[in-house]
């Protein structure tokens, strides 16, 4: 039995293709994307904020028992498609939001900009409104 978990955790921990970036990398991703420079800094600090740059974050503790996740934290309620939850208007698996290529979280976050702006986060809201962004200007030298 215990050589059983031993290899189910094993197989859970050596199928994560994940990966956590650093600021840089990141500015260059979105930026590569189509994300204009000048919305950089708040995507930054929002990741920052939320997931730690890491694409395997996953928050299991929202209110509504909804989850959260990726690097931008995106939520199955609405965006994304887990267990045949939520109105999946980003037409993804959210398990999708949590591998090393990132292209298909830009494109979501990109659809929850235009109907939301930044304020679809919470921790934009709390930790990045107003207040001092991040600079990314050495990640374009």
């Amino acid at each position: 039995m215990k050589l059983f978990l031993l290899a189910v955790v094993l197989a859970v921990l050596g199928s994560s293709n994940g990966k956590v970036f650093n600021k840089c990398e990141l500015a260059k991703a979105l930026d590569s994307n189509g994300i204009p420079r000048s919305q950089i800094p708040d995507w930054i600090c929002l990741v920052e904020n939320e997931s730690h740059f890491d694409t395997t974050a996953l928050n299991t503790k929202n209110k509504d028992g909804s989850w959260d996740y990726g690097m931008f934290q995106i939520n199955n309620k609405y965006w994304c498609a887990d267990q045949s939850k939520g109105a999946n208007d980003c037409k993804m698996q959210c398990s999708a939001l949590r591998d090393d290529d990132i292209t298909d979280d830009i494109k979501c976050i990109k659809l929850i900009y235009k109907r939301h702006k930044f304020t679809a986060w919470v921790a934009w809201t709390k930790k990045c409104n107003g207040k001092k962004l991040p600079s990314v200007s050495e990640c374009f030298k």
